[in-house]
């Protein structure tokens, strides 16, 4: 039952209350369609990331076997000298991707990965076993970067799809059928009031065809009289 204390039972209300319903469904189908779409592209985000984690898990093996081969041969020694070679930065830029409304994050990594010649690792006979490694620890960390770019956008849209659902939730148990229960009382409302305003006119009118009848019954009944006088 709605709350009809503020409710006015006019007809300009009534039109509004539908409109607002109208309105109101038309915004709970355009969600909808809205959650479809990033259930569809968080299934196939989901995938891509299973893989870029399997892959992180291969490379991350090969990393540590080349990097245990390479202290095996040179030593532990060997390896933390190669490890001072040249060092670079990696630039990460964050894109601003949409998605039916959605600002989605996207990561711009450049490659980890160098040429040998790059790396100044700078230890004769030795660099063909550290350069291994290197390649192999610098293809993880790519690896690395990749995933957590899968990751970042998943966790957005997956935060976004729970946002839409309670706001679906709201509109399809709330507020739609509180607008529904609004404007079937109004209406009704209005359909009681224009059937006791029928009913008051063909009262009224009935008393004034007996107020008239009296009165006529009231006039012949006189103009007898003053005939038999």
């Amino acid at each position: 039952m709605p709350d009809i204390s503020n409710i006015s039972i006019t007809r300009n209300e009534l039109l509004l209350r539908k409109k607002q319903l109208e309105l109101t469904r038309a915004g709970y189908s355009l969600l909808d369609k809205k959650r479809l779409a990033l259930l569809q592209e968080i299934l196939r985000l989901q995938d891509e990331v299973v893989k870029r984690a399997t892959e992180l898990e291969v490379r991350s093996n090969r990393s540590r076997r080349a990097l245990a081969k390479a202290e095996a041969l040179i030593g532990e020694a060997g390896v933390r000298s190669a490890a001072m070679g040249k060092k670079r930065e990696i630039n990460i830029k964050l894109d601003d991707s949409l998605l039916m409304g959605v600002h989605v994050p996207k990561l711009r990594v450049d490659t980890a990965e160098r040429e040998f010649y790059d790396r100044d690792i700078g230890i004769t006979g030795t660099s063909p076993i550290v350069d291994e490694a290197a390649e192999a620890f610098e293809q993880n960390l790519d690896a690395i970067l990749h995933l957590a770019d899968g990751e970042i956008q998943l966790t957005r849209l997956l935060n976004e799809i729970l946002r839409t659902t309670r706001r679906l939730k709201a509109l399809e148990h709330i507020i739609i059928p509180r607008l529904q229960s609004e404007t079937t009382y109004i209406g009704n409302a209005l359909d009681e009031r224009e059937r006791s305003e029928h009913f008051s006119l063909k009262l009224s009118k009935k008393l004034l065809e007996r107020k008239y009848l009296i009165k006529r019954k009231q006039r012949n009944t006189a103009r007898k009289t003053k005939m038999k006088v």
